[in-house]
């Protein structure tokens, strides 16, 4: 019996533990394939002898014979025991493979061992051999189940331990992030409803006509704009940190262009030139563009020019998608440096880079200042590209957290 064939049927997914659990009856060929062993060991190890006494044959008082014999009884018990052991276990099936790997490695290298040994140590009896074959392969079994086991119950404990302490972070940082998010609506939204109820009750107490041109009008609005942008930040915040979104592959060239058109729309002096190759692909939603939008309107909205040009280029490397935003401003005062992708305090209006930021983390990437000054400012995004297999991405992973 291979290992492959021990292990055919359907696994459970546990969605909370992330893992497969071995609670589905078809994930007990282990167990079965253990105890089934050990049994048949056991029953050859009682047959033989019992066969060779009853013809009289001599060799079942032999030292070696007996020595042997009493020996393989504790190996075949432990193997019914663990076996028995491995129905009732928590262990998810992937380690039933380790252990399984082990076991019949243990088993079939000490088996090889001995069989090498018995071509310098001849018996001269057929049945001192067979008796030694039977001890050889049950120790081997015996100690390479052992050995599984012991491992594969440490790296799994030691798994459920991260994951406990990465859930529990993950809970405390969701929970600072709602209170802080709580106390940025209340300020800002409770603030511009204010200035839009005030002007709306100015204008209501007015008898007379009311001018397209009046400053209220315009109050109005402004407030319920940023009331809008507001919660629009704030939904791409919570989006990008729910675990239960679906991530498919997308263009990198078209997101940021459609964001490149908002940015020329509210900008009509502003060139926004995406160079990017209309095959390079990431992973995203449609809350992916809001990654690029605070940086291009930021270079757009900060320079004083009368014309302003913003480069987007982009290049793939190692299984990420570098974007870089590059604009040809003043730069940012060196005050505003050391903060400049904290979570922003309570009366502050807008998230800005830490949303990004964020937004960024939670699509398994990253955003950083590249270099600023008189020539310009350039803002680095990097993404885990669509294509990466399963090996870049968790190199970048662990690059970039």
């Amino acid at each position: 019996m291979g290992v492959g064939s021990l292990y055919t049927g359907r696994s459970n997914w546990d969605p909370v533990t992330n893992e497969h659990a071995a609670t589905d009856p078809t994930d007990r060929s282990l167990a079965t394939a253990v105890s089934g062993t050990g049994l048949l060991l056991l029953f050859w190890s009682i047959l033989e002898p019992v066969g060779l006494f009853a013809t009289g044959a001599s060799v079942v008082f032999l030292p070696r014979y007996v020595v042997g014999y009493v020996t393989i009884f504790p190996s075949c018990f432990g193997m019914v025991s663990a076996g028995r052991w491995l129905r009732r276990c928590d262990l998810p099936v992937e380690h039933h493979r380790r252990i399984g790997v082990y076991w019949l490695v243990g088993g079939g290298g000490f088996l090889a061992f001995n069989l090498g040994l018995m071509t310098f140590f001849p018996t001269g009896s057929i049945w001192i051999v067979t008796n030694w074959i039977r001890w050889a392969l049950s120790l081997g079994l015996a100690v390479g189940l052992v050995i599984g086991i012991t491992e594969s119950r440490a790296i799994y404990h030691t798994i459920s331990a991260e994951r406990q302490s990465m859930r529990a972070e993950h809970v405390e940082k969701q929970r600072d992030l709602v209170d802080h998010m709580n106390g940025i609506l209340r300020h800002e939204v409770l603030n511009a409803t204010q200035v839009i109820l005030g002007n709306a009750s100015s204008l209501r107490e007015n008898d007379g006509p009311i001018r397209p041109s009046d400053e209220r009008l315009e109050r109005i609005y402004r407030q319920g704009e940023e009331v809008t942008g507001v919660i629009q930040e704030v939904r791409s915040l919570l989006g990008a940190m729910d675990a239960d979104r679906v991530l498919a592959p997308m263009s990198l060239a078209d997101v940021v262009r459609s964001e490149a058109r908002k940015v020329s729309d509210r900008h009509p002096n502003a060139d926004v030139d995406v160079r990017i190759p209309g095959d390079v692909t990431v992973r995203g939603d449609e809350l992916l563009g809001r990654i690029f939008g605070n940086p291009l309107s930021n270079a757009v909205e900060h320079n004083d020019a009368d014309a302003v040009h913003v480069v987007v280029e982009a290049d793939r490397s190692n299984g990420s998608v570098a974007v870089r935003v590059r604009d040809d401003g003043d730069g940012i005062p060196d005050r505003k440096l050391d903060a400049l992708f904290d979570r922003p305090m309570q009366g502050d209006h807008g998230l800005g880079l830490y949303l990004v930021r964020e937004m960024a983390e939670g699509y398994e990437g990253s955003v950083a200042l590249l270099e600023t000054g008189a020539s310009g400012t350039t803002f680095e995004v990097r993404l885990p590209a669509a294509d990466a297999d399963a090996g870049e991405r968790r190199e970048w992973a662990d690059k970039t957290h």
